[in-house]
């Protein structure tokens, strides 16, 4: 349902659908009368491309891992970033000899190497979608690809942020395989990574502080830490923790929530192998165990690669297209004789980021790195669409790559907050 332009707040947007529809209109009239005034032209494609940058604009600020990406373009031709980071000289207290000049000291250097891809996506519509004026359909399209885009460079940047990090476990356990049920964070294993930091030189991200990147789970347990408690009852700051559950700046610390923070039971064993933590319970008794890539069960294997349409969970109609997903099927591992007719169920451990300066570059091609929408209007593929029955909209990134300049300065922290496996 759409509704007019009389509408207010959040569904102001489609006042700026009629204002278009509206100058367009009045451009036909114009032009009808011969009175071609261009300063009131209205091309779609720069309504749409220009709404996809505006939304990137407003709402990167929204998504926390994109954000701490610091800006380093490439210039012209080039298809990678190199990062260099020099080793630092010491002081020394040795005095000279006299006449006799010191031996040399000798310089060293650190390089990484950052590529660039490209990302896009589109749909099509059928000529019943009028392309000349910006239809509602395309309009919402429009918008839809606007987050999707926003999207795309957050999970890009969280993703580079997790495969590069310095892993570390609650109440500083060996491995993924050695958490269980109880394995809650606490803000003494965050105070321990943070002095890690310092004794590797890392610099604060900002404001003198590390920031802590967490969901909703690992908040809601923070606020009966001991350590807590007794920080935020001596500073008299318990406010902002029981109006939202967000911790106030503490240790050295800022911390910040995020919806997609990754709460999940997959890892990389000793040997390199994609596995999936997995848990049975009879009455209060936990049973757990390691499932990896290579298991098999009757037809296959456990860990499938699949290609094709998501299914969205209200509509139950195909949506996004997604190609080599690889997907967990444990349904048909419980159902499998060799499950040993447990109930078995993803031991679901969240994955805390804790960053310093320097963590994480984005890097494109100068002036290339922008999103851009893209309209196909009827018959503009030619022959394959010869009797002008086919159209599309959509986005691509042109030119967008994310890395590090210093390492020690991304440590991950594994827990299990106590809200994760509810079932």
């Amino acid at each position: 349902m759409y509704l007019n332009a009389s509408t207010t707040g959040s569904d102001a947007f489609n006042s700026y659908i009629e204002l278009t529809n509206a100058v367009l209109a009045r451009n036909d009239a114009a032009n009808a009368a011969g009175n071609i005034n261009t300063n009131r032209v209205l091309n779609p494609d720069i309504f749409y491309t220009k709404q996809l940058l505006d939304t990137i604009r407003v709402e990167a600020k929204d998504y926390v891992y994109f954000r701490y990406a610091d800006t380093q373009p490439m210039g012209e031709k080039a298809n990678k970033l190199q990062v260099r980071r020099w080793a630092p000289l010491q002081a020394h207290t040795v005095p000279l000899e006299e006449g006799k000049p010191p031996i040399s000291d000798k310089g060293s250097v650190e390089v990484y190497e950052i590529d660039t891809n490209q990302y896009g996506r589109y749909m099509e519509f059928s000529d019943k979608v009028n392309f000349k004026i910006v239809d509602p359909i395309i309009a919402h399209y429009a918008a839809e690809y606007s987050t999707v885009a926003v999207e795309t460079l957050d999970l890009l940047a969280r993703e580079t942020l997790f495969a590069l990090a310095n892993k570390w476990y609650a109440g500083f356990k060996a491995g993924a395989e050695s958490l269980i049920m109880g394995d809650k964070p606490t803000i003494t294993d965050l105070r321990k990574i943070v002095l890690g930091l310092k004794k590797q030189l890392v610099k604060p991200r900002s404001n003198g502080r590390y920031h802590v990147i967490a969901g909703p789970d690992f908040f809601f347990d923070m606020v009966s830490d001991p350590t807590v408690e007794k920080f935020m009852t001596i500073n008299q700051t318990t406010k902002t923790m029981f109006d939202d559950s967000m911790l106030v700046p503490m240790f050295n610390m800022e911390f910040y929530e995020t919806l997609v923070c990754p709460t999940h039971g997959e890892f990389y064993n000793s040997d390199g192998k994609r596995s999936l933590r997995i848990y049975s319970v009879t009455g209060d008794t936990y049973t757990y165990k390691t499932i990896t890539e290579d298991t098999t069960i009757t037809g296959g294997k456990v860990l499938k690669s699949v290609t094709g349409y998501v299914k969205d969970s209200r509509t139950g109609e195909d949506a996004s297209y997604i190609p080599d997903q690889k997907v967990w099927d444990l349904e048909a591992y419980n159902a499998d004789t060799a499950a040993g007719g447990k109930t078995w169920y993803e031991f679901k451990m969240q994955h805390v980021l804790i960053l310093g300066k320097d963590a994480l570059i984005r890097t494109g091609i100068s002036g290339e790195d922008n999103a851009r929408m893209y309209t196909k209007a009827l018959g503009s593929t030619g022959v394959l669409d010869p009797i002008d029955q086919r159209q599309s909209i959509g986005f691509k990134i042109n030119d967008v790559g994310f890395g590090s300049a210093r390492l020690e300065a991304i440590a991950e922290y594994i827990c299990v907050p106590s809200m994760a496996n509810l079932i």
